[in-house]
């Protein structure tokens, strides 16, 4: 199969090497650049990893001409961090990464959503191979099977039950406090609604679009504000920002303007980060990235080795089955005459 895949991610790289590859992966890997279109590049982009998927002839020249890209971009050496892998490696990757098996929070069921979406994104931009086509779909497959078939251990950590606990962990009583959530995302919005029957109920949503806030509003009668107004973030006890915007929102400058400062802690699980590193210098403000809060997941989550084993050999065994199913598709026919 003549697929492969450049990433980085959460075990590979801090989050700073992460950061400015989404960003430079955003100005470069779109259906507008002929690099990317010709190679049919599906972007994999999340909170904690990078992953460019693509086809080609020439594997190995396809991934000079995307390193290219990068460097154009990124000045400090970056090349050693990244991973990549082609043919069945690449399929097995992915079906790792689609089973929540590749994750911070083990078979977390949100990567399946994102890998579906980054999918359908690119075949609205251009034309995939039916190679790509096939990777994705199947793995997409293996994913939802190893969710329904197969009992892997999450133990009782989940990104918006950490939240929760390091609120509780610098409050005591978050539910007397006030919440802002920058950005009406899906993480966001998960959070929210976790927070919210947990008996937190003076929440506020920051973002671009009032419109597509109005479910929310309704829902959990949380306040909506636009992101203009968002030097008033001093104001909130707790923020959590989790956005697709590439540059800081909350900035260290906001500071000197206010005579009162009410914020005590803000969770940044944006990469690119929205949050100024530089407000965390301020004596009163606990600031977290995504990275600390995933570290914090992966100490307190309870593993069973056995299971992710049994687990990752079953994925193995799905994606050996696929790739031979593919080979018997597209190999060519052998007429033999009769005569």
């Amino acid at each position: 199969m003549r697929i492969g895949v450049l990433g980085i991610n959460h075990k590979s790289s801090e989050l700073v090497v992460r950061e400015r590859l989404a960003k430079a992966c955003g100005k470069k890997i779109s259906s507008e650049n002929e690099i990317a279109a010709r190679l049919s590049c599906v972007v994999l982009s999340t909170c904690n990893r990078t992953e460019i998927y693509f086809s080609a002839e020439d594997l190995a020249a396809a991934h000079s001409e995307l390193l290219n890209l990068f460097r154009a971009e990124i000045k400090e050496p970056f090349e050693h961090m990244l991973y990549t892998y082609f043919g069945l490696d690449c399929f097995t990757h992915l079906a790792l990464v689609t089973s929540g098996l590749d994750s911070v929070i083990l078979a977390e069921s949100e990567i399946q959503r994102q890998v579906k979406l980054a999918y359908q994104q690119t075949v609205a931009d251009y034309r995939l191979p039916g190679c790509l086509h096939f990777l994705f779909q199947k793995c997409l497959k293996i994913g939802k099977q190893i969710r329904s078939s197969m009992t892997i251990p999450q133990g009782q950590t989940s990104l918006p039950s950490m939240v929760l606990q390091i609120g509780q962990w610098v409050f005591k009583e978050l539910s007397q406090k006030k919440v802002l959530f920058v950005g009406n995302s899906e993480i966001n919005r998960k959070i929210f609604s976790y927070l919210f029957a947990k008996g937190v109920r003076d929440l506020t949503l920051c973002t671009r679009s009032l419109s597509s806030a109005q479910e929310q509003k309704q829902a959990y009668g949380m306040k909506v504000i636009h992101f203009s107004q968002m030097l008033t973030w001093t104001s909130y006890d707790y923020i959590i920002c989790g956005t697709n915007f590439s540059e800081y929102l909350i900035l260290n400058e906001h500071l000197s303007t206010q005579e009162i400062v009410e914020t005590k802690l803000i969770l940044d699980l944006s990469v690119p980060r929205n949050v100024d590193p530089s407000i965390s210098l301020h004596p009163r403000i606990t600031l977290m990235n995504m990275e600390e809060v995933g570290h914090l997941i992966e100490r307190k989550q309870l593993k069973d080795n056995v299971q992710i084993r049994v687990a990752e050999n079953w994925v193995w065994r799905q994606v050996e089955k696929q790739v031979e199913l593919f080979h018997r598709k597209t190999e060519p026919r052998v007429f033999l005459s009769c005569d």
